[in-house]
């Protein structure tokens, strides 16, 4: 029947995976079906627009090009126009030269005439004078016929000067009238030219304002249709805005979101390869001077408690039971006591001679506890040993986690161990807290802890771990024990403490978690602590507590909290 029922089972489980299957085609075929046009549309959008502005572009160019001719034409025609006014300008300065020198050479030949003529009269009345001074003053007869023969001379050479005079006068009229004639016939000419000139100018320019016209109305037909180009651009733009806003950033965030992406396994190469090999050579971390050899551990192995120098470490255990002796007072964190609080008070600091250290490190508002005996109850007398004084059993577990661990500490004159405050969960006995910085050391940046917290004294520590807690001693000078670095809770003082990176790169690269790149490296003689699974107190954070607590942990991390 079991085999019968577990076949169904498995039939039903198949069945139920294909009928799921098959839901999910016939949903996204309708899906596709009714998004399919959309999304041709969409995909279709941009290059609807790069057409569109690839258009635009064009028909701007060629209304650009068309003015542009239409302006050089009208330019060839301004500087035609122009040419064409001063050769006019030239031909009318030419000709009106020309007709100054024929009527300045006019005058000239008709001043010379007339002053030839003149001449001529002078030199007659001048030989008349003299032949009457000669002839017609005397009383001779045969002067007096002279005289008279020469006056008729005279009066026929007069005569004839008048005749050459009219003559001369008729000349100078006929050469003022064809030089006015020429001057008529020159300027007629000029005139016409300038006409025809004119009006086939006026022609050209009727020609080119038509030409103009027919480029205007072209030039706004394009703009128009740019425009109309432009409006459903926007349009488009305006309902597919966030795909285009998508199309035209995705490089840029597919970039970043890259980098982001990939910026954890750059980081962590770049400290593999380039920040960690800087350690080598620099010097480890010293706290406290090294012990003696007549302190020497005798460690012995497979027993409940380990036999430490100046320490003694008990086995790790969920719950603790810790025996107080009167006069004994035991400082604990809030609800880690699981036994009676009976004359139990609040203590504002771990340390009152350090206040500062104690509230910094957190180990503040602390349950303060002592050792007295607890009253007899009903029916059940005190349990007493005549010859010890009486001790009060407490019992110590965590409230918060079921993984976590407890392991008493107990030390007597010890120089320090260093622990992070977190861990140290209760405290008896006279034990005192220090601080000390490292600033300059590179193996405490590597660690990001520079602060180291020193718990020295007589008494007992009470640490909390994860999984399980265990304690190393280390006997000999020359030891050397290595130990993943989160695995660490605190280690002896006197021990050299220094650091390496991992061996194996590809684990740290894919998971630092599983594979940390720092790897602590203790030696000489004393006692280091670890813990087994770091990593469980962390399972049950949510991720809005991992963001909000990043800073936060990395601060209480370099200050050794």
């Amino acid at each position: 029947m079991r085999l019968v029922a577990a076949l169904t089972a498995a039939l039903l489980k198949a069945l139920l995976i294909v009928a799921g299957l098959m839901l999910l085609l016939f949903a996204g075929a309708l899906l596709l079906g009714q998004a399919g046009p959309h999304l041709r549309e969409v995909v279709e959008t941009p290059q609807r627009l790069n057409d569109l502005q690839n258009a635009r572009e064009r028909d701007i160019a060629e209304a650009a090009r068309q003015l542009a001719l239409a302006s050089g034409h009208q330019a060839r025609i301004v500087a035609i126009d122009h040419q064409r006014q001063r050769a006019l300008q030239s031909w009318e300065q030419e000709t009106r030269a020309e007709l100054a020198r024929m009527e300045a050479a006019a005058r000239d030949q008709v001043a010379r005439t007339r002053q030839s003529v003149e001449q001529s009269r002078r030199a007659v009345e001048q030989s008349t004078r003299r032949m009457e001074a000669r002839y017609c003053a005397s009383l001779n007869p045969v002067d007096w016929w002279t005289c008279r023969t020469l006056r008729a001379q005279v009066e026929r050479l007069e005569a004839s000067a008048a005749m050459q005079r009219q003559a001369v006068a008729r000349s100078a009229r006929q050469i003022e009238t064809q030089a006015r004639q020429d001057a008529e016939r020159f300027r007629a000419s000029a005139e016409e030219r300038l006409n025809a000139s004119t009006a086939e100018l006026e022609a050209h320019l009727e020609e080119s304002e038509r030409a103009l016209l027919e480029l205007e109305a072209s030039r706004t037909a394009l703009l128009e249709q740019a425009h109309s180009y432009q409006t459903e651009e926007e349009r488009l733009r305006r309902e597919r805005w966030l795909i285009l806003e998508f199309q035209k950033r995705w490089p840029g965030l597919l970039a970043i979101a890259l980098l982001i992406a990939l910026s954890p396994y750059i980081r962590r190469t770049l400290w593999y390869f380039v920040g960690l090999p800087l350690l080598t050579r620099a010097p480890g971390i010293q706290l406290a001077p090294p012990p003696a050899d007549r302190d020497a551990a005798d460690g012995e192995s497979g027993s409940a408690v380990f036999a430490c120098p100046q320490l003694q470490c008990s086995s790790a255990e969920r719950t603790l039971t810790l025996s107080l002796a009167p006069g004994d007072r035991l400082l604990a964190r809030p609800g880690y006591i699981l036994s009676d609080r009976q004359g139990a008070s609040t203590a504002l600091f771990f340390d009152r001679r350090a206040p500062n250290i104690s509230f910094i490190s957190g180990l503040t508002l602390l349950t303060r506890l002592k050792g007295t005996h607890p009253p007899e109850t009903a029916g059940e007398p005190a349990a007493q040993n005549p010859d010890q004084e009486p001790l009060r059993e407490v019992l110590l577990g965590s409230p918060h986690d079921a993984d976590a661990y407890l392991m008493r500490v107990d030390l007597h004159e010890h120089p320090g161990l260093v622990f992070r405050a977190s861990r140290v969960v209760a405290v008896r006995g006279d034990i005192r807290i220090e601080a000390r910085w490292r600033l300059f050391n590179l193996h405490a940046w590597a660690t990001s802890q520079v602060r180291f917290l020193i718990f020295s004294g007589t008494g007992s520590l009470i640490l909390e771990g994860y999984g399980d807690v265990s304690a190393h001693p280390l006997h000999d000078a020359s030891a050397r024990a290595e130990k993943r670095q989160p695995n660490v809770l605190g280690f002896d003082t006197r021990l050299s403490y220094r650091t390496r990176r991992a061996a194996t790169f590809l684990p740290y690269l894919l998971d630092p978690e599983r594979e940390p790149l720092v790897v602590d490296l203790f030696e000489g003689r004393g006692t280091y602590f670890f813990e087994k699974n770091p990593a469980a107190r962390k399972r049950d954070r949510s991720p809005a507590e991992v963001v909000a607590g990043f800073f936060l942990d990395a601060t209480r991390r370099l200050l050794g909290i």
